[in-house]
């Protein structure tokens, strides 16, 4: 009995430490936390060993906090320098503020080709400027194109106070919408001339469109970086392990994972 109601005690202090390790990493990370070290920093941030100019208007005063503190994209920069080092070429579909590109950008061999492909219009501006800025030594491409599993046109929901987006018909009452290009992984691999590659993927379940119907595609792919989602695509649902299953078929072993987002490696 005494061993039992330890072990309760236990799950317990485990639960309370959790939830207040949580309460904490909210503090830290809130807007009201982001505008003081913006402050403090005239917002130029380190964020895991590279220094970031986040004066453009797409830094959120609580993206500059997540930055500050290391936790930003954490797990993708961590294993951007563990597995891409000296890589040649690096397809980015996601590239959002610019920031996991310009690590990609600092482990790759100078007079490398770096494809970054995102699908907001209103990120473009800043993404341009960043890659400029941290990957002066490399080929940049910067595509405009939301990634599905048809080339034409795609309706993309834009969160109102993140820069967050995702290609879906029904957007949140939170959401703007806009038309955006649709591309294929296939079709941008074409666009930019890519033949062998590795790519860093975090594109809010769109990753079905070729992991499920188009594996081949990632032939000439070597290594993986990718944020799985739980989606919907055509009326089927496809759930992380669903995706797990398509990439180790298609040729990959996990090499490293961190919840939901994967290093792979072609076995």
């Amino acid at each position: 009995m005494t061993s039992e109601f330890s072990q309760s005690e236990r799950n317990a202090e485990l639960i309370t430490a959790s939830a207040l390790k949580l309460h904490v990493a909210k503090i830290l990370t809130s807007d009201r936390a982001g505008r003081l070290i913006g402050a403090v920093t005239r917002k130029r941030i380190r964020h895991q060993g590279i220094w970031f100019d986040t004066r453009g208007s797409n830094f959120s005063p609580s993206v500059r906090a997540q930055m500050f503190w290391g936790g930003y994209e954490s797990a993708e920069t961590r294993m951007i320098h563990k597995v891409l080092r000296g890589s040649a070429t690096v397809v980015e579909l996601g590239s959002s503020l610019g920031v996991t590109a310009a690590h990609v950008g600092s482990v790759m061999v100078p007079g490398g080709h770096l494809i970054c492909v995102e699908a907001n219009p209103r990120l473009l501006p800043g993404l341009r400027m960043m890659t400029l800025r941290h990957a002066s030594k490399l080929r940049v491409d910067v595509v405009h194109g939301a990634v599905t599993d048809h080339c034409g046109t795609t309706v993309l929901a834009i969160a109102s106070q993140t820069v967050g987006s995702r290609v879906t018909a029904a957007p949140r009452p939170n959401e703007s919408t806009v038309e955006v290009p649709a591309l294929t992984l296939r079709e941008i691999l074409r666009r930019t001339s890519v033949a062998e590659f590795d790519l860093v993927s975090d594109i809010e379940g769109s990753e079905t469109a070729f992991l499920m119907l188009d594996s081949e595609v990632l032939k000439a792919c070597r290594r993986v970086i990718i944020e799985l989602h739980e989606t919907t695509l055509g009326g089927h649902k496809f759930t992380v392990s669903d995706l797990i299953s398509a990439a180790i078929d298609a040729g990959f072993q996990i090499i490293d994972r961190h919840g939901p987002v994967l290093a792979l490696e072609r076995s």
